[in-house]
């Protein structure tokens, strides 16, 4: 699994699949965001769009934001990550969590179902308005 950066604009065929990614995870129950905005934070440099690839074929997208926290820590929030043909998501995160320790993050935070506790054992969840709340401390 290979996590690559994708600049905006992004070429038609593969804006249509990230588009059908972002938008699968934007549907799950209780998710306030939508693709449009989500693409919107990525074309100001708000955030940062991923493709998920395996070996050259793109598999899934997701958008990340490096936060800065009152002190200067830094923590690295998956926005949105979807797709069906991904295979293992704890390794899309694990890419992700070395991804964010490069940049500086001390933290790998993000909002879904319950569910990810089962996927993810090590980290920290705490229910919210939104669902459940995931927090991974990963150093610096």
């Amino acid at each position: 699994m290979r996590l690559q950066p994708l600049s905006m604009p992004l070429a038609p065929d593969l804006a249509e699949r990230v588009e059908a990614c972002l938008a699968a995870a934007c549907a799950l129950p209780r998710c306030d965001l939508t693709v449009a905005g989500l693409l919107a934070s990525c074309a100001a440099g708000q955030a940062q769009l991923v493709g998920i690839f395996d070996g050259d074929r793109f598999v899934a997208a997701g958008v990340t934001q490096v936060r800065q926290h009152r002190g200067g820590r830094l923590s690295c929030w998956v926005l949105s990550l979807g797709g069906r043909a991904a295979g293992p998501w704890g390794a899309v995160i694990a890419a992700v969590e070395r991804g964010a320790a490069r940049l500086g993050c001390s933290t790998v935070e993000f909002v879904g179902r319950r569910g990810w506790s089962r996927v993810l054992p090590d980290y920290t969840a705490a229910a919210c308005d939104l669902g459940t709340h995931f927090v991974k401390r990963i150093g610096a």
